[in-house]
């Protein structure tokens, strides 16, 4: 008899042991796919938003301008950007990254760039589009439905930008600003659904300088200011777009260090 009582206590003190075990398991399962989602610790709430910068094509000085706003968006801390003129990264190199930046002219897509592209957007990428993005890629339909408009010719000199949507979290609190710039016109694509944020209004001029829209589960911002040098150096225009790049990329809307 003693020695079946022996057995049952063994019994149980083997059946905690193993059930202890199978907690801890779990536990440490359970934590390590928080950690893999980011739904934990530093991993999740500090990683940089990552910046695939497309720039390339003819007429505007895609080599010397986008850095002048790369050296804004790194003194925020929160942004990871990083430079190409390779048109092949659409294709599968871009799945590496948070949004995509673009500042390019001219130039053709490939069907499966395009494909790359707009699947990126659609699948809960970011698009920032600058100037000339509107004037890029004609032959890609999927890429100006995307955009929502598609370069059709300018006028230039000094002008004020009218802040149009003041609710939106781009352009909440921020101020009309006078920038000198190319007044970009558009023709747009006739699925396209876009909330203007910015306008100009001089003269017969009076169309969108940028504006907002979705394109599948991604966030699509444009703006048709950029052109030179005296527009990427203005604070007005930084602001403004550095605030898009957390807007497109999911993230809470804030504005960079302040610009000399």
């Amino acid at each position: 008899m003693q020695t079946v009582i022996g057995l049952i206590g063994q019994n149980r003190q083997v059946g905690k042991s193993v059930a202890k075990k199978v907690v801890f398991v779990f536990v440490f399962a359970a934590f390590a796919a928080l950690l893999a989602a980011g739904a934990w610790g530093a991993a999740g709430t500090n990683a940089k938003i990552k910046v695939m910068f497309l720039r390339g094509g003819s007429v505007h000085d895609w080599k010397n301008n986008p850095p002048i706003l790369k050296a804004v968006m790194d003194r925020t801390n929160d942004f990871e950007v990083s430079f190409t003129e390779n048109l092949d990264d659409l294709k599968d190199r871009i799945k590496d990254f948070d949004i995509i930046a673009v500042y390019t002219t001219g130039m053709q897509l490939t069907k499966e760039q395009e494909q790359g592209l707009c699947r990126f957007v659609k699948q809960g990428g970011g698009f920032v589009g600058i100037h000339s993005a509107s004037d890029s890629f004609k032959n890609a339909e999927h890429y100006w439905e995307m955009v929502g408009g598609r370069f059709a010719g300018h006028g230039s000199g000094t002008y004020t930008v009218y802040i149009y949507d003041r609710d939106h979290p781009i352009t909440e609190g921020l101020k009309d600003f006078e920038i000198q710039d190319e007044t970009y016109r558009h023709n747009y694509h006739k699925n396209a659904q876009m909330r203007s944020l910015i306008r100009m209004n001089r003269g017969d001029e009076r169309q969108s300088m940028g504006w907002v829209s979705h394109y599948g589960k991604g966030r699509v911002f444009y703006t048709g200011l950029g052109h030179g040098r005296k527009a990427w150096t203005n604070p007005g225009f930084q602001r403004l777009v550095v605030r898009a790049m957390y807007w497109a990329a999911g993230h809470k809307v804030k504005d960079p260090p302040e610009t000399k």
